[in-house]
């Protein structure tokens, strides 16, 4: 019995890995990703399974889809490191039609592959003019074999097993599912947030920094 519902459990226990994305992403003093990384934490263990029935069943609720796919979205962006009002216009354009794609369709593979390749394609054409203006690589070649490769193999790890794998077992499918997304979210982060103004101390994961308050 423990057992059982220990298995029951797990896809929710297993949302516990984005604790350590919102206090990077904190530290970094990437705060709204932060907020946003909170957000989707606690919607998508408020709404992953906890009976029985259900887990041979994913759940299909639009606050699931919703904080996943702004998350995704967020991520990759901050990566081109946009000066103001871009950044905000972007990041409000990004959450309007993700909002709009869900209540078309809540179940199609553009929840996720539209904001994904819209974020792909604005941070690709921007890389393009820093290396023309440079005339050289942009970003370092680190960037690209520390952060970009990696993150965007954990975030396709992350969308086979949400769309392909989890009618194998969607327990355990479905939290290595979480894992992977967190992962992603954190190498796709930049080492420092370039544009929270003059640097000092880190900032501490408390509730004042989730609400981008500090």
């Amino acid at each position: 019995m423990g057992s059982l519902v220990a298995k029951l459990l797990l896809p929710t226990i297993s949302t516990l890995v984005f604790l350590p994305t919102i206090s990077i992403a904190a530290k970094r003093r990437f705060h709204m990703e932060a907020m946003v990384y909170f957000f989707t934490m606690f919607f998508v263990a408020v709404r992953c399974p906890h009976t029985p029935p259900r887990v041979f069943h994913p759940p299909r609720h639009p606050l699931h889809q919703v904080s996943t796919g702004q998350g995704s979205w967020v991520s990759p962006k901050t990566l081109a490191e946009f000066d103001e009002p871009k950044r905000s216009t972007f990041i409000m354009f990004g959450v309007l039609t993700i909002a709009v794609r869900i209540y078309h369709d809540r179940w199609g593979y553009g929840v996720y592959s539209g904001p994904i390749g819209t974020a792909v394609l604005v941070i690709t054409v921007k890389w393009l003019q820093k290396m023309k203006e440079k005339k050289g690589l942009y970003p370092d070649k680190s960037v690209y074999t520390q952060q970009i490769g990696p993150g965007f193999c954990f975030g396709a790890l992350a969308l086979m097993l949400r769309f392909f794998f989890e009618e194998w077992d969607y327990t355990y499918v479905h939290s290595f599912y979480h894992c992977a997304l967190a992962m992603a979210f954190v190498l796709l982060l930049p080492k420092e947030n370039k544009k929270a103004g003059s640097t000092g101390t880190p900032a501490r994961l408390d509730c004042s920094t989730l609400c981008c308050c500090v």
